[in-house]
């Protein structure tokens, strides 16, 4: 429920974001595939250091509790900004929150759950914090005003009061940064690879919309569609976590793969909105499966005293490229068209889904030797 109301806040401006900055102050598609991207970098790489305090000192509770705080008394100030200078600032804020929470939020989960549901329980969590993310767009639709604050402070409120922290099922160690190289074996690298070649592939949201204004779509319906794609997202989310408990994770993962795959395609030669509308809801679904196996997959390579830190290293692997792959996906939009950047997309994912394959293989190696 705590990312329930936090996100019905996070995307009710998110999804408007990206018309008020393309429509609304004239920003152009580079400009806002960096602003996307500097954000989630940034996001990104304060996982790695949450990560390990959370580790380290043992309050995990605590950690969640600032980052969610931060997040949430931020946001409704998205409603005074007149440039994209601004728009910047405040979503890096914003982000950081969402940095300093990650990894700790993630690691109660993990220590919460028996490792043969794992899959189950981060799908729990992906459908709450997705049905959030359906209710705020659609809240921007009926408003278009900013209404950060009230779904925020809920959701702080229910961390604080009813949250209670899960008992570790090891002891909190004098856990480091340098502690990040003993879990980066071939396997655990090779993940790591698959992840951060998935986030290239993987462009912000905004050029979605952006697609769908160039095909002629109302600036305001954007929202409909954002919120379409959260709807997709949540529709897949618990049922990929439980599939990859079946099946397992990594081909749950390569599914995901290969609906982004099938998502950039359909984008990319849409010759209708309808069509265009079909591609951005396979967008939505595959999130819900990838993000939802993808975490699922850590605690099973790495020491239980270092899954902190290891969700810490997967969020910085991905943070790496968030920024790069956003603004070259803006240069090429600008530049070739929106058909060129999910073209862009399309490739990346392919290879995402090759190093996926290549990990599958280690970890199998792995269970050889042990």
């Amino acid at each position: 429920m705590v990312s329930f109301f936090t996100d019905i806040s996070s995307e009710l401006i998110a999804a408007v974001l990206p018309a008020f900055l393309f429509v609304t102050l004239g920003t152009s598609p580079e400009i806002i595939g960096t602003i996307e991207g500097a954000a989630e970098s940034l996001t990104s790489f304060l996982k790695l250091a949450s990560g390990v305090a959370a580790d380290r000192t043992g309050n995990r509770k605590q950690l969640t509790v600032a980052g969610y705080s931060l997040s949430n008394f931020v946001k409704p100030l998205m409603g005074l900004v007149s440039s994209w200078p601004q728009v910047l600032a405040l979503r890096m804020g914003d982000r950081i929150g969402k940095g300093i929470r990650t990894p700790p939020r993630d690691a109660m989960i993990a220590d919460s759950t028996e490792e043969c549901k794992m899959g189950a329980a981060f799908g729990v969590h992906r459908t709450l914090d997705q049905l959030g993310a359906v209710v705020g767009p659609l809240l921007a639709f009926a408003l278009l005003a900013p209404l950060g604050f009230g779904p925020g402070s809920i959701a702080v409120a229910i961390l604080v009061i009813l949250v209670k922290e899960p008992k570790r099922r090891e002891c909190a160690t004098k856990v480091t940064l340098k502690g990040a190289k003993r879990i980066m074996d071939r396997a655990f690298s090779m993940y790591i690879g698959s992840a951060a070649l998935y986030a290239v592939a993987a462009i912000s949201y905004s050029f979605i919309l952006l697609k769908g204004i160039e095909m002629g779509l109302p600036a305001e319906y954007t929202a409909l569609i954002y919120a379409g794609i959260q709807a997709c997202h949540v529709a897949s989310g618990y049922p990929a976590g439980v599939i990859s408990d079946r099946v397992g994770r990594i081909r749950a993962v390569q599914i995901g793969y290969a609906l982004l795959f099938a998502s950039f395609l359909t984008m990319a030669v849409a010759p209708s909105v309808q069509i265009f509308i079909l591609g951005a809801m396979l967008f939505g679904l595959h999130q819900g499966v990838v993000e939802t196996s993808q975490r699922a997959i850590i605690p099973s390579l790495v020491p239980g005293e270092y899954k902190g830190t290891a969700y810490g290293v997967y969020n910085t692997a991905i943070g790496i490229v968030t920024l790069p792959t956003n603004l070259a996906a803006g240069i090429i939009f600008g530049a070739l068209g929106s058909a060129a950047a999910f073209g862009y997309g399309a490739a990346f994912s392919v290879a995402a889904s090759v190093a996926m394959a290549l990990t599958h293989r280690q970890m199998a190696n792995r269970r050889s030797r042990d």
